[in-house]
């Protein structure tokens, strides 16, 4: 009885997780949300163990591949991604 509620429990999250995920998707703000929520993830993937951080300043080592990404980096790539959402769907940028 109890593994049968567990498992009736585990179908109705995932489908209310999948109900979840199409509103979203329906929306731009929905879709840059989950673009910057995979980016967040690979950064808090990345740094997992890291157990000592140095700084260095982007004004003088811009060309580091360990300099901080500026907002607008950041901003271009998920541009970037959301081009490569749109090129996916075949929709090239128009509604």
């Amino acid at each position: 009885m109890k593994s049968r509620a567990e498992a009736e429990s585990i179908k109705l999250k995932a489908a209310a997780e999948a109900e979840r995920a199409k509103l979203i998707a329906a929306t731009d703000l929905g879709k840059q949300e989950a673009l910057l929520s995979i980016y967040s993830d690979m950064v808090i993937k990345s740094n997992s163990g890291v157990e000592k951080v140095v700084y260095l300043d982007p004004s003088v080592n811009k060309d580091s591949p360990f300099a901080l990404s500026s907002m607008q980096n950041l901003n271009n790539d998920l541009h970037s991604l959301s081009r490569l959402g749109l090129a996916a769907n075949g929709t090239n940028g128009r509604k």
